[in-house]
């Protein structure tokens, strides 16, 4: 019997999304013990007789990464379910309608940021000393951050969602520079317009977000919509041991959106 990639690898998945939950089947396909935590999943696990597979979801755990005392409680019970703690993924986002800022008002992006930035933040903190004491006993110990090609390039009406997301990729370069010689790699992926459910929601809605969503796909040279598998497989490398000299980056998967 072959061994995936992730063979052994113990990974806390935040956010249950398109994007999340494409990013845990590939991660338990390449046979990683994985927990998977947000706000819309159910508590429970670890799963019966975990030793009987070499990938397996092991549990679920309802997270809200805007509450610092949540969040704390979450990452150290994701690394007593597994038995420490060598990844994190952060695949968690606001779903909100777009408007230009002067419309906007007044704390209109405090649950943006809260959401994309300083609950992003709270997860990375809390997650690295788990993190650091892998990497220092030669475990392959990494975080990796979905973000945005927001980040890069801004988006109509959503500026603190790119602000957010511009936020999280200096944070990214920050910590990857922390946590080199432990080491953890520390890296970003930004995908462009992807094929998910808040994806077709968002392109069916009425005014600007319905307007933007739906030509988004018009810009890109590849001339489709991602794939949350895309999306996934480059996570996937990024926690693998081929990937061990990469960090700091913020790789777009966007079909050429931003170059």
């Amino acid at each position: 019997m072959s061994v995936g990639q992730h063979a052994g690898q113990r990974i806390l998945v935040v956010g249950a999304g398109g994007i999340g939950t494409a990013t845990v089947e590939h991660l338990v396909t390449e046979d990683a013990r994985v927990v998977v935590a947000g706000r819309n999943v159910r508590m429970g696990g670890p799963f019966e007789d975990p030793q009987d597979e070499l990938g397996l979801v092991m549990g679920h755990l309802t997270l809200d990464i805007t509450d610092e005392g949540a969040v704390e409680w979450g990452v150290a019970r994701a690394a007593d379910i597994l038995g420490g703690l060598d990844a994190l993924v952060v695949t968690a986002g606001h779903r909100h309608d777009l408007a230009p800022l002067h419309e906007t008002q007044a704390g209109w992006a405090r649950d943006i940021i809260e959401t994309e930035l300083v609950g992003v933040m709270s997860l990375v903190r809390h997650a690295l000393p788990f993190l650091r004491h892998s990497g220092s006993n030669g475990r392959r110990a990494g975080i990796v951050v979905v973000a945005s090609d927001s980040a890069k390039a801004g988006s109509m009406g959503d500026a603190a969602s790119s602000a957010a997301r511009a936020g999280v990729l200096g944070m990214v370069k920050s910590v990857a520079r922390e946590n080199a010689t432990v080491p953890v790699t520390v890296n970003a992926v930004c995908p462009g317009p992807t094929d998910t459910e808040m994806y077709r929601h968002a392109a069916e809605t009425e005014g600007l977000t319905g307007k933007v969503f739906s030509g988004m796909a018009k810009g890109i040279p590849a001339r489709r919509l991602g794939q949350p598998q895309e999306i996934a497989a480059t996570v996937g490398f990024l926690l693998s041991a081929g990937s061990a000299y990469i960090t700091g980056q913020a790789i777009s998967v966007s079909g050429g959106l931003t170059m």
